[in-house]
């Protein structure tokens, strides 16, 4: 399966080990939200999405939200996404 952010990693030459050991998003047009780095979902709704970080939680809302995928450590959300928030 292609990791999108190990692709990234591996053509960087220098890179903070602080910002490799975190978590990684990335927001695409609003519509899509790849994580990689989470810790576990917390809630799960059509309107609400949150999951836990390393130094927290993150909480997306939105309309028509699910996950399109789910694994150990990356998750991507689909739907109308208007907010994404670091607690």
């Amino acid at each position: 399966m292609f990791n999108f952010f190990e692709e990234i990693k591996g053509q960087l030459r220098r890179v903070d080990k602080n910002l490799l050991s975190s978590y990684n998003m990335v927001n695409l047009s609003g519509t899509i939200l790849y994580v990689e780095g989470h810790l576990g979902l917390t809630v799960l709704s059509p309107t609400v999405i949150s999951f836990k970080i390393k130094k927290g939680r993150v909480e997306v809302e939105g309309e028509n939200l699910f996950l399109s995928e789910l694994s150990s450590n990356t998750l991507k959300i689909e739907g109308q996404i208007k907010r994404v928030e670091e607690f």
